[in-house]
């Protein structure tokens, strides 16, 4: 469950990027207000935020928090979008948030970038922006929070704010580059999300202002223009500064008039129009998008709603939809799990778009064949709901699990890292609603959870399908030579009107756990403190190993991995891994269906998941403290008495093949496809088969791989997080400590074949022209940790080399890329991967560029500035990562048992990466980026 705060979900794709900044209160321009959400409403906020205004109508929040250590989020919101853009603006607010890094008062062009590198910032990760239709937001994060430091920060904000230079020739350079990201987006997904918005957001501004904006205003756009959006919405009263993290209160404020008191307002924009939704009966709307590869059925209403500020009335309303919404997608899943349901998987949503319209609606996907039967289900589903209404053991498990998640979120509330709360914050402001506490959200919405009744549900759910309006909708490859297609999903839908419906079956709870509790705890033969790395390894007779690590990164969490056997190093066919992760994890166990134990652990913290890595199966399970007994009786069961489904099997094998048909129709999926398995040569454990290889896969085949691992192979159990070592220990002695004994696996080490010199070029029969190019280097494997991360910083230069080239000069690619890959299962295996997606009509220029690049290691040696720009970002996220939870499981602890070097990794992983010199980048680079070693792979339209 998402915070409270966040409420309601909106699901529906193309609303994803509906982030409302509007308010009710419009003092300016008519368009947004001045005001805070807690200044028009009843409801306290946090107490811990600073609000602040400067005379010139800026408004900052700050708020000081130290998790991650060290670290300030810098959030600058603008509060305009791409709906506030004029006809001959489409594009514009989009451009112009790309433009404010090319050049500015205090920064020439090409500065920007490298100078937060410099000083350990990525660009992507730790400094970006991003566009909505009404926001733009830029972010920076810096590594440390002295004066200093957030001296240069709002230096580089103020810039954005009131410093872009929008000079002529760094425009026509970056136009570009917005190309490229246009092509990029575009895909079958998008095309019908737009598709979609033309029909249901009819009337209304939203489907004519994509962010993205149109190729006509992107290739024409000058600096002219540019500049005048930039002067009427860049106002100091319609931006607001968030800043969270370790600092000093009182330095941030005196800042923050120094860097903003001066900036000044130009004359308002014109304010945008909306529009009013006008849908009545029943409508039907069809789209073909057979690169899609599924097919999307809807049942949606939608209606206008005025704008309201934020109080205890509208949460209430948000929360109680929202336990509606959480009723009905149980019912949904459960349905997919049963085999004749002709679905692959569902969802419902009751949702607030822009503070001005209401959304609800039922969603699935289906194969083309099957819409009519998925049309029904879902309608059958919708009118039982209003027919009648929830059952009180429905409401019980809601409530349950969202007074759990209160109460938790009260326990962590401590230690919240402070990104996501500068997000959350500017998200509640531009919804206009109140930034609470866990503790307020506990004290205030607790009650109205416990106390909502199964009528409140039912008449929330009814007002939203009131009166007789109904969009039905068909997208995707469904029936391409129909004619009639919009007149046959009306005749199907007012036939179904006339059917009958019968009260659903909801199943009974189940108790679990349900194995025989062990009686007597076996404690541990052998006790090894692990005292450089603060943990403790604890082994048993039985060949189980217990690793424990006790962490205050994050109150109240805790995070597990039961890993046991082999895993893709010993695949005795390439695709049962994935198949065989479909069936587990739906399976649930051998006594429980997956829905029969959710519900069982519904109002618990416990969740889990199954993977198959490359060395080994794996349940990863997480929980908050409390709930750590529950957890461990969880991956007892799911160890003893695993689920092997024939239901589920089939049900995931017709889910994977809807997987197949998206996979096969779009460029990106085809990579992965095609590719991974090509600079293998196509080893076992590595890239997919063919879907007619895939299909033949049967549920004894998988059987006969993973049993034996489940019965006899030794257990690895590592835990780490907000624990008590020694509670911890006597649980999984008692529970784990006295299964029988098992046996030490053998951990095999397949070959792979890079395919030196060859070149594969895949064909994909799309309209969408758009190519993916894939330059790899063989280089070496992982038994050297020092190779493996000097490999890793020589990618990070050649990926500065080619955003240099591609993007910067050249503005073919929105986002190049590069990697290392460094094999834990093949011997002597390992690759240095250069990846772009381009324009179809750029394929063989870029081929050119990322050559172009590849050589000038040999003509131009890696420069001590570049490694300083490639190393300090890593060193930045390095000092975090060793600060959460998820390095310590996944990357230290978890089967170090088979691999002891893991635990010195993080001893000495700051000053290694430290102290790689340009000297041994290029020696890396000599060694390994070479035509000797190279392979190419590329993925392009069928028609080139």
């Amino acid at each position: 469950m998402k915070p409270l705060y966040l409420l309601p979900i909106v699901i529906v794709l193309f609303i994803s990027q509906l982030q409302a900044s509007e308010t009710l209160t419009q003092e300016i321009g008519d368009c947004y207000s001045t005001r805070w959400p807690h200044e028009l409403s009843s409801l306290e906020p946090d107490p811990s935020l600073y609000f602040g205004r400067l005379d010139n109508g800026f408004r900052y929040v700050l708020k000081t928090n130290s998790e991650p250590h060290d670290r300030v989020g810098i959030f600058l919101n603008v509060e305009a979008g791409s709906l506030y853009e004029q006809e001959s603006e489409r594009g514009l607010a989009h451009f112009l948030e790309h433009m404010v890094f090319n050049g500015s008062t205090h920064f020439k062009p090409g500065e920007l970038i490298d100078y937060f590198q410099s000083i350990g910032m990525s660009f992507g990760g730790d400094t970006n922006a991003y566009t909505t239709y009404t926001e733009t937001v830029y972010k920076i994060i810096l590594p440390g929070g002295s004066k200093k430091e957030i001296d240069q920060g709002f230096l580089v904000i103020g810039d954005y704010a009131d410093g872009a230079l929008l000079l002529d020739q760094e425009v026509d350079r970056e136009r570009g580059v917005i190309l490229a990201e246009k092509t990029a987006r575009d895909s079958a997904g998008y095309r019908s999300q737009l598709a979609r918005a033309s029909f249901l957001m009819r009337n209304t501004l939203l489907p004519e202002r994509q962010p993205i904006g149109t190729e006509e205003v992107l290739h024409s756009a000058g600096d002219d223009e540019l500049k005048s959006f930039y002067n009427t919405w860049y106002r100091p009263d319609n931006m607001i500064l968030v800043v969270v993290g370790d600092f000093d209160m009182d330095t941030v404020q005196n800042l923050v008039a120094e860097h903003f008191a001066d900036l000044h307002s130009s004359a308002a924009g014109t304010c945008p129009e909306y529009g009013r939704v006008d849908h009545k009966g029943i409508e039907t709307f069809y789209h073909y998008e057979p690169e899609l590869g599924v097919t999307q059925v809807y049942i949606e209403n939608i209606w206008n709603k005025e704008t309201e500020n934020d109080s205890l009335v509208k949460q209430k309303e948000d929360i109680q939809g929202f336990m509606a919404s959480m009723i009905i997608n149980y019912r949904l899943s459960q349905l997919t799990e049963n085999v004749a349901t002709p679905f692959s998987s569902a969802g419902y949503y009751d949702s607030i778009v822009l503070d001005r319209y209401e959304l609800a609606g039922i969603r699935a996907v289906t194969k083309k064949e099957s819409w009519r039967e998925t049309l029904a289900q879902i309608d059958e589903t919708l009118r039982q709901v209003l027919a009648f209404g929830f059952s009180k053991e429905e409401l019980e498990r809601v409530q349950n699990e969202l007074l759990t998640e209160l109460k938790n979120a009260v326990l962590a509330s401590e230690t919240r890292n402070s990104m996501s709360l500068a997000t959350q914050i500017i998200g509640s402001l531009n919804k206009n609603r109140v930034f609470q506490t866990p503790q307020q959200e506990s004290e205030l919405y607790g009650p109205i959870i416990s106390q909502t009744t199964v009528d409140d549900l039912n008449q929330i759910v009814r007002h939203s399908w009131q009166g007789d309006t109904r969009l039905v909708q068909v997208v995707g490859d469904a029936a391409a030579n129909d004619e009639n297609m919009q007149l046959a999903i009306q005749d199907l839908y007012e036939d179904l009107g006339g059917k009958m419906v019968v009260r659903p079956v909801t199943e009974t709870r189940v108790d679990f756990p349900y194995l025989d509790i062990p009686k007597q705890r076996v404690k541990p033969l052998r006790v090894v403190p692990l005292e450089a790395i603060g943990a403790t390894r604890y082994e048993y007779s039985n060949g189980l190993i217990l690793n424990l690590k006790k962490t205050d990164f994050k109150d109240n969490s805790i995070m597990v991995a039961l890993h046991f056997g082999t895993g893709k190093n010993a695949i005795p066919k390439n695709g049962l891994n994935l198949a065989a992760s479909a069936l587990i994890n739906g399976s649930g166990t051998a006594r429980l269906k997956k829905s029969q134990l959710e519900e069982a652990l519904s109002g618990s913290s416990v969740s889990y998941t199954f993977r198959i890595t490359d060395r080994s199966l794996v349940f990863q399970g997480r929980s908050a403290t409390p709930d750590i007994e529950l957890l461990l009786q969880l991956l007892q069961t799911l160890i003893q008495d695993p689920g092997f489904r024939p239901d589920v099997f089939q049900v995931s094998m017709k889910n994977i093949e809807s997987m197949y048909r998206r996979l096969e129709q779009s460029v990106q999926g085809k990579a992965s496809l095609e590719l991974d398995s090509f600079f293998t040569g196509n080893a076992k454990g590595s890239g997919l088969p063919s879907w007619n290889e895939f299909k033949t896969i049967t549920l004894d085949e998988i059987v006969n791989w993973l049993k034996p691992s489940f019965e006899k192979a030794d257990l690895e159990l590592s835990i780490v997080g907000d624990i008590d070592p020694e509670r911890v220990e006597a649980l999984v002695s008692t529970y784990f400590g006295g299964l029988p004994k098992r046996t030490e696996i053998q951990d095999p080490r397949p070959e792979a074949q890079f395919p030196v010199g060859s070149e594969l070029d895949v064909k994909v029969e799309t309209e969408i022209d758009k190519a993916l190019i894939r330059y790899g280097w063989l280089t070496d494997d992982d038994t050297d940790i020092h190779r493996s991360r000097r490999l890793h910083v020589l990618a990070a230069v050649f990926e500065e080399r080619l955003r240099l080239l591609v993007r910067e000069k050249l503005g073919q690619s929105y986002s190049p890329s590069a990697y290392s890959v460094t094999s834990r299962i093949y011997p002597r295996y390992g690759a240095l991967y250069g990846e772009v997606l381009v324009n179809g009509q750029s394929l063989e220029s870029t081929k050119a560029a990322i050559a172009m690049v590849a050589a000038s290691f040999s003509e131009q040696p890696v420069t001590d500035e570049e490694l300083v720009r490639a190393k300090e970002p890593m060193l930045t996220s390095l000092k975090d990562t060793l600060r959460t939870n998820g390095y310590w499981l996944n990357s230290v602890l978890s089967l170090s048992s088979r691999n002891e070097a893991q635990l010195q990794w993080p001893l000495d992983i700051i000053a290694d990466f430290s102290s790689i010199s340009e000297d041994e980048i290029n020696q890396l680079a000599a060694m390994y980026i070479s035509d000797g070693r190279r392979a190419i792979g590329i993925v392009e339209p069928a028609g080139k």
